[in-house]
């Protein structure tokens, strides 16, 4: 019942951190690799992140940072990585004590949901200050947020998720209490999928006005996206990394302009973070091997996006 996970999280002390959280009970949306992206762009901006991986058995999301902290130290190089932690029995009680643990000196928290109900979501639900939930362009992936008559188009009821979460609101609102601002992300969308837009947006458009929540752009489908997620890097990563001189992306500022719709620029402060070098003792072999694979996998899979510096 909602009533029992608002009290659950309402009783325990946690530090006063902005916290997003990416869930959606639909796989395949894009919903790790937009929290990735996400946790990265605000630690390049000088905010001080930890991650949290609500899904013990993919880790999709702490593998990407993991994979980051691996390029760093291997390639002898300071990229901002956030903390990380994965619960491995995830609980209310693990998500408190996590976030007491590592989160003191951190800006923001991000938390990636598993693509399916679990008790922790719903907690999670409770204490985040945002709510991040990726669709694609699907009928299939409107269905957790709300059931449409395929003839009228007009709304029959609230989906399995949407109705967890309107129930949580409703909860907290009833307690003076401030529910997550709820924002549904347009993700992982192909240039040929634009008649089928044309159909799922005027649905969107109707979800965000009944439900409360606010519409907005994620990233496109891009093969260079999942080129340097294997590296745990991102786009703007590219131009730090004296590995890849002379290679760059086009960057149409999807990413920025998200983070931007977060409103966290101004709302957190900015720290200039200091340089670090890892000390870490790489063989010379081991690094031109490990850069020679991340020049050949960017260069073979994202031909089409990558162009001379």
């Amino acid at each position: 019942m909602a009533s029992r996970v608002v009290d659950d999280m309402s009783n325990r002390k946690l530090p006063k951190l902005h916290t997003i959280l990416f869930a959606n009970e639909k796989g395949g949306v894009g919903k790790s690799t937009l929290a990735f992206h996400t946790a990265i762009a605000l630690a390049n901006r000088g905010h001080e992140v930890l991650a949290i991986d609500l899904d013990a058995r993919q880790r999709s999301f702490a593998r990407a940072i993991e994979n980051r902290h691996g390029t760093a130290v291997c390639l002898g190089i300071d990229l901002p990585t956030p903390r990380c932690v994965v619960l491995d029995r995830p609980s209310g009680a693990m998500l408190a004590q996590e976030i007491a643990r590592l989160g003191a000196k951190c800006d923001v928290v991000v938390i990636d949901a598993p693509g399916h109900d679990v008790p922790v979501v719903r907690r999670a639900v409770a204490i985040a200050d945002m709510l991040v939930t990726p669709v694609n362009a699907s009928f299939f992936d409107l269905d957790v947020l709300a059931r449409f008559d395929p003839v009228t188009e007009t709304m029959r009821e609230a989906g399995p998720f949407a109705r967890t979460v309107l129930d949580l609101r409703a909860e907290q609102q009833k307690r003076g209490s401030k529910p997550a601002d709820w924002i549904v992300v347009k993700n992982r969308i192909r240039i040929a999928e634009k008649s089928h837009l044309a159909r799922t947006n005027p649905r969107l458009e109707q979800i965000a006005e009944t439900f409360g929540l606010r519409l907005a752009q994620g990233l496109r489908e891009r093969v260079a996206y999942r080129a340097l997620l294997q590296f745990g890097l991102t786009a703007p990563d590219i131009a730090a990394i004296p590995q890849l001189h002379g290679m760059r992306m086009r960057d149409d500022g999807e990413m920025a302009g998200f983070v931007d719709s977060l409103g966290l620029a101004t709302a957190l402060p900015h720290r200039n973070r200091p340089l670090r070098r890892y000390a870490a003792k790489v063989p010379a072999r081991t690094r031109e091997d490990y850069a020679r694979s991340l020049r050949n996998s960017f260069a073979a899979d994202a031909v089409d996006e990558a162009v001379p510096a």
